[in-house]
């Protein structure tokens, strides 16, 4: 065992053991424990169902020992209250759950009860948790603290998130920060995570701040999108940006891409733009990648790459002029 190795193990055994915040979450050596905090402003109703769509689903209990499960939240239900479930083995914490309050749970061992404790002291404990997370082996248990810090009310825990997502030494830590931050922090975790799409120096990063922009309440996506779409210096980030675009079906989305697929001098970006064009929505995707065919002042293996997408497409519009393009061909 490494140096690094055993104090990590040190700090974790302490936030079991000793009273670092707040005596109510002195945890036991062994077994699990539970509280319930106040959850942030319309934090999804998490919990495990019976069923996969909206329609059909119904609640199940979690069984929290378990990895499998169909777990996640359904019909936009939220909660105002979660609890947090974390097991101990050893004077070790090695799993985390957070779950909507409401939530039916089954585990192998008796669940010791703390009750109801004030949301900055569980948030103080995470963040304590969160820096015993030193290897790859504890990335189930970093994401389900990091989701776990996003559920909870208050600027502590949206502080704690955005330092995480601005300073952890990992990329994968900094990733998973962003999403929960887009996801769950309403405006002020999309700005944080938007930051992070500019600002960080590792471009996967960028490109994953990119998606989680698109999972958040941010009202101006598309034109953070499109400022990164021609801003960027690394052109697999500019791509992905012109393709979450595309995702979010924002009007305009189709004019930024074909401008950039005419003045990016990254060959693959403008091969990456037309595919962005294919993912808009329903019939625009269908008319833009016909401009694109019809445009002579692009090369002839991108109008070729149009017309290849064209033909994945199973929209009417896009088979129409397919014919019409086989048919002019013919008589030609």
């Amino acid at each position: 065992m490494n140096i690094q190795t055993i104090r990590i193990a040190a700090l974790c055994l302490a936030v079991v053991a000793t009273p670092a915040f707040a005596a109510e979450l002195t945890l036991p050596k062994d077994g699990w424990t539970s509280w319930q905090v106040e959850a942030v402003e319309g934090a999804p109703e998490w919990c495990c169902w019976s069923g996969r769509g909206d329609s059909d689903a119904s609640r199940a209990s979690c069984k929290l020992d378990q990895d499998s499960g169909n777990f996640g939240s359904r019909d936009k239900q939220t909660t105002d209250s979660v609890r947090v479930y974390a097991r101990v083995a050893g004077g070790m914490v090695e799993r985390l759950r957070v779950l909507s309050a409401t939530c039916p749970v089954e585990a192998r061992t008796p669940i010791h009860e703390l009750g109801n404790v004030a949301v900055d002291d569980s948030a103080h404990w995470l963040t304590a948790l969160s820096k015993c997370q030193g290897t790859d082996k504890n990335d189930d248990l970093q994401e389900n603290v990091l989701a776990g810090l996003a559920m909870h009310r208050g600027d502590l825990a949206q502080n704690v998130l955005t330092d995480i997502a601005r300073g952890n030494d990992r990329a994968e830590t900094r990733k998973k920060a962003i999403f929960w931050l887009a996801l769950l922090r309403g405006t002020a975790g999309a700005e944080a995570a938007s930051s992070a799409m500019f600002n960080d120096k590792d471009p996967q990063v960028r490109q994953h701040a990119a998606f989680a922009i698109t999972e958040s309440k941010l009202p101006n996506v598309a034109q953070h999108l499109i400022r990164l779409g021609n801003t960027d210096s690394d052109g697999e980030v500019r791509a992905q940006a012109w393709f979450w675009l595309a995702h979010t079906g924002a009007s305009g989305a189709e004019e930024a891409i074909t401008a950039a697929l005419k003045k990016d001098k990254d060959d693959q970006v403008r091969e990456q733009a037309i595919f962005a064009l294919s993912q808009l929505p329903d019939d625009r995707a269908t008319r833009a990648l016909v401009k694109v065919a019809e445009d002579r002042s692009l090369s002839h293996e991108q109008r070729k790459r149009a017309v290849f997408w064209l033909a994945q497409s199973e929209s009417e519009g896009a088979q129409k002029y397919l014919e019409t393009v086989l048919v002019g061909n013919v008589s030609n």
